[in-house]
């Protein structure tokens, strides 16, 4: 479980902007997403892969829309708690290269979808969540790869399970909800 609870995170809500009253908070969520690549090159735009679960593990920031005053903030890395981690997640590129094609030689697949944590916003006020947005790119500082599938034969190419995708570090990770 991330440091904001589903307690926690309907208290915030419920009680809005307690500097200037405003109902509209924004998240800053570091969530899954998943980018199409073809001879490892990025062929499409992030589609966004995570649940309400997963989207309140990862809240490291809640801030008011209007006036911008902190709610809740944390410094731990958001997928693993190290100390330090967010720093880390958020100012270091991606270090887990994404593979140029299928590796089973009877595919020979080229098409790779590539899941990876991208630092993301949503806005809510009251209703429903405003759809997340990100202008992290995977070349950028921020944006973290964890698995590689071969869009042909669906067979998981690579896996990065050994250390924490998004600080660097060191396993085993907490269970992730959902």
């Amino acid at each position: 479980m991330g440091l904001l609870d589903e307690t926690g995170l309907e208290q915030l809500v419920g009680a809005g902007c307690r500097a200037c009253g405003s109902t509209k908070l924004v998240f800053h969520t570091y969530v899954d997403g998943v980018i199409p690549f073809m001879a490892a090159e990025p062929v499409g735009r992030v589609t966004w892969i995570y649940d309400g679960e997963k989207f309140v593990d990862g809240v490291y920031a809640v801030a008011c829309a209007a006036c911008g005053k902190r709610a809740f903030e944390a410094d731990l890395c958001p997928r693993c708690h190290a100390p330090g981690g967010l720093a880390r997640a958020l100012d270091t590129p991606n270090g887990w290269p994404v593979p140029a094609g299928c590796a089973d030689e009877s595919c020979g697949g080229e098409e790779i979808r590539y899941f990876g944590f991208l630092p993301a916003r949503v806005a809510y006020e009251g209703r429903r969540a405003e759809r997340a947005k990100s202008s992290t790119e995977p070349h950028e500082s921020g944006f973290h790869g964890y698995l590689a599938v071969c869009r042909v034969c669906q067979q998981t190419i690579a896996e990065l399970t050994e250390s924490c995708p998004l600080c660097g570090g060191p396993g085993p990770l907490r269970v992730r909800p959902g």
